[in-house]
């Protein structure tokens, strides 16, 4: 779907009355309207114009897969081209209707523990086509009295590789015309990219930021990550540092938990070291083991005494709930298995 922006400047363009997009976005975000000829106050030959200029969705759902109590629900979409991405609606106890969405189809970053590393690269998305995964799901909760209120830029791709149009989508999820999400609900995930961060804390500085480390030090996070080869540990805490000092917010350091690689009591403690001091709080994530290849996930006891170590060394830390196992929930899962040829 296209901004409101970028709708209004169409239809100048065309010489269409500008409160027809307003009507447009009441229908989308109020009346959960997904085809324009449902939108009853729309002259014909404009909806005609539209169906074929700015169609509503960019993509079209093949696959939607739900786990047993519901608080999960991953998609599978097509795009126009044919290249398949994925998102997942996540819904918690404290009324968060959580949408992570994917801004490329596959990824570069080929981080050895990832499912849609192993698809590699096929192309980044639009910001339409990042926003409309959300959409759809907006869509569907509209219709239970309940809207999305935090976005993750947490699936597919590294965002900051696709930088303009995650800016893009990020603006469009704050847009109160539309979703009205608050940047302070809004989260975008990095590797690592270092002059993304940087112009974050430009662009988005109330949006929150997380970064994949998944090592406490160059040597061991160059193994698992090869992003860890370009920006170097040293560089990339300055750059958060620098980020929490200019944004004040806090920074969250993601970090998979992989059997006797990463999860020791030593690394614990190199870990805590590291972080020492910094505005942050590690999220420690059970590794899923589908598409893994000889990678084991740590036991439930060492996670949790991974944690203990951060605790004990002043560094917040939680065990992330692991939601939607049983539907291949984990990014690429879905997507790794319908791949397009």
């Amino acid at each position: 779907m296209k901004s409101l922006f970028e709708l209004r400047e169409l239809f100048k363009k065309r010489g269409i009355p500008q409160f027809r997009a307003n009507q447009i976005y009441q229908a989308l975000f109020k009346s959960a309207k997904n085809n324009y000829a449902d939108i009853h106050v729309l002259p014909k030959d404009l909806t005609e114009f539209l169906e074929k200029e700015a169609p509503i969705y960019t993509l079209k759902p093949l696959i939607k897969n739900q786990n047993k109590d519901g608080t999960t629900i991953k998609a599978l979409f097509e795009l126009r081209d044919g290249e398949k991405i994925e998102a997942v609606l996540m819904k918690f106890e404290d009324k968060r209707n959580s949408v992570c969405v994917s801004c490329q189809a596959g990824c570069p970053m080929k981080c050895v523990f990832c499912a849609t590393g192993k698809m590699g690269f096929r192309r980044n998305l639009t910001y339409e086509e990042i926003v409309d995964q959300a959409l759809y799901f907006e869509q569907e909760l509209l219709t239970k009295g309940e809207r999305v209120n935090h976005i993750v830029f947490m699936g597919m791709g590294e965002p900051f590789l696709n930088y303009d149009e995650v800016i893009k989508a990020a603006k469009m999820f704050n847009d109160p015309a539309g979703f009205n999400i608050s940047f302070r609900h809004i989260t975008v995930s990095t590797s690592g990219i270092i002059p993304g961060i940087k112009q974050m804390i430009n662009d988005i500085p109330q949006a929150n930021l997380a970064v994949s480390l998944h090592a406490p030090n160059d040597k061991l996070r160059k193994k698992l990550m090869p992003v860890a080869k370009t920006y170097l540990m040293n560089e990339l805490m300055e750059t958060c540092k620098e980020y929490t000092h200019k944004t004040h917010r806090r920074i969250t350091y993601e970090y998979v938990m992989l059997k006797d690689i990463n999860d020791s009591d030593k690394c614990a403690h190199e870990l805590s070291s590291l972080l020492r001091g910094q505005l942050c709080h590690v999220n420690l994530i059970p590794f899923n083991e589908t598409y893994s290849k000889g990678i084991k996930a740590s036991v439930k006891n060492r996670i949790d005494s991974f944690a203990h170590i951060l605790k004990i060394n002043g560094i917040p830390a939680t065990i992330r709930v692991s939601m939607g196992k049983e539907i291949n929930a984990a990014c690429g899962q879905l997507a790794g298995k319908n791949k397009s040829k």
